[in-house]
């Protein structure tokens, strides 16, 4: 999770230590990392919060006892460091666990990333290394609220997110849109699917759900279903079970059965809710 995190960071203190100012100076520092480990920066040449930081990379390579050992000691060295309740959130089961952990370190985000910095650099948030503890935090936060039905609360933070980072790195679109639909609010639904239009089964079947809502079993309806269908197979199917799929694959590949495990770890709720959308979906799906 963090340690893309820590090679642009050590690749930022490396272009310090060096003094590089220009781009050939800079190409020839990454041309000799390449293919190499990262170089460990002297503990010396930290400072505070960087020390901090370097527990919690640690720890994320150790095991749990000892990784939060690790996270709270960076939290010794500094009391700010985001990383080290980005961490212990992630290191729980228990939402209410993780929620409080996730809290501190938005507090201490918000605090930090607020005023003027955000005046400045709102948009662009995630192309800011030291900002995305903060914005994982946040989506996490979501997942908090999300997973035992406050839909409201998480569809709040994934918008914020949006409005930090409009690229979406983090892919809450996808969470966002069947959430909308999930609470019935198709008018933002609406704004937010013309923002993110895409072919894909993460935002095909949302739309296929959405004109269902909005006109009924019609032609229209039925044919964005075949889009959806067509674009992951594997969906219906697993709407049709008694129970979510209760695993949560780290990757996927489009049109794939994981694919379709992740859209319905947000997506369930959605048709289930959906007053004969399941029904609606068994007569079609097929045809």
């Amino acid at each position: 999770m963090s340690i893309p995190d820590k090679f642009h960071h050590t690749l930022k203190k490396l272009i310090e230590q060096q003094g590089i100012q220009s781009q050939a100076e800079l190409e020839s520092l990454l041309n000799s990392l390449v293919g190499k480990p990262l170089p460990e920066l002297a503990k010396e040449d930290l400072t505070t919060p960087e020390q901090a930081r370097e527990l919690v990379w640690e720890a994320q390579v150790s095991i749990i006892d000892k990784g939060r050992r690790l996270a709270k000691k960076a939290l010794k060295l500094d009391p700010d460091c985001i990383e080290a309740y980005e961490y212990l959130g992630e290191s729980y089961q228990y939402y209410y666990k993780r929620q409080a952990y996730f809290e501190k370190g938005i507090e201490i985000g918000r605090r930090i990333f607020g005023g003027d910095f955000l005046k400045a650099n709102k948009g662009h948030f995630w192309h800011i290394t030291e900002t995305r503890p903060f914005m994982r935090s946040l989506n996490s936060l979501a997942e908090c609220y999300y997973a035992p039905g406050r839909t409201g609360k998480a569809i709040e933070i994934w918008k914020e997110l949006l409005e930090l980072n409009p690229g979406d790195n983090q892919g809450v679109r996808y969470c966002l849109l069947s959430a909308l639909l999930e609470v019935k609010d198709l008018e933002t639904y609406h704004i937010y699917h013309k923002k993110y239009k895409e072919s894909s089964a993460m935002t095909l079947y949302p739309q296929a759900l959405y004109t269902y809502l909005r006109k009924g079993d019609v032609a229209e309806s039925r044919t964005r279903l075949r889009a959806a269908v067509k674009a992951n197979p594997h969906v219906p199917p697993l709407l049709f079970a008694t129970y979510p799929p209760q695993e949560y694959p780290y990757s996927y590949m489009m049109g794939s059965k994981e694919e379709a495990i992740i859209y319905l770890h947000y997506g369930w709720r959605s048709w289930i809710w959906a007053e004969g959308a399941v029904e609606w979906l068994k007569r079609n799906w097929m045809g």
